[in-house]
């Protein structure tokens, strides 16, 4: 679950002089970038097969307004799909309900009310559903061994707040 793969639509199957007809491939679109591939068969007729790349979908938990919006909007301007919630047993929630699907990565505050973000990282890691997604742990406090021991636990990366677009590219070439 850690890379979005292209999926491919349903082949349409047209005569060929309506395929002709066919518009070229639409620009890059924010729910993914399609590619029309028309198909020549030996009926002469072509199978116009369309080819979606999957945003890469985010699930950012923080229990901190600010901290949610600066994060959701770091990732969004590097083209991510972004849901966010704050708190880890909603995010626990929504991942165990199926309510939130196709998730690539989740990126949670270490330090909220309830549910720690370390907490949060050792149950998705215990779970054999969820244990592939990454999980990225921030935090505005530089603890050397809190960041061990969230790497040692599983954890993809430990980002000091405040996060960087930087930061966020890093993660990008990472999980694709």
């Amino acid at each position: 679950m850690a890379a979005a793969a292209p999926t491919q639509a349903p082949a349409m199957t047209l005569p060929a002089a309506m395929a002709a007809k066919v518009a070229p491939s639409p620009k890059p679109t924010a729910a993914g970038d399609r590619k029309v591939v028309p198909v020549m068969t030996d009926a002469d007729e072509v199978v116009v097969q369309v080819q979606v790349q999957a945003e890469l979908h985010v699930l950012a938990v923080d229990d901190s307004v600010v901290d949610r919006a600066v994060i959701a909007k770091i990732l969004r301007s590097s083209k991510y799909r972004v849901t966010t919630v704050d708190s880890a047993t909603r995010a626990l929630e929504l991942l165990g309900l199926g309510l939130i699907t196709d998730v690539n990565m989740i990126i949670t505050d270490y330090w909220m009310p309830g549910m720690t973000g370390y907490e949060l990282l050792k149950r998705v890691k215990e779970s054999s559903e969820l244990r592939e997604i990454p999980v990225v742990i921030m935090s505005s406090e530089n603890v050397p061994n809190r960041i061990t021991r969230c790497l040692e636990e599983g954890a993809e990366e430990f980002l000091l707040k405040p996060v960087r677009p930087s930061d966020v590219s890093r993660l990008c070439n990472r999980i694709r």
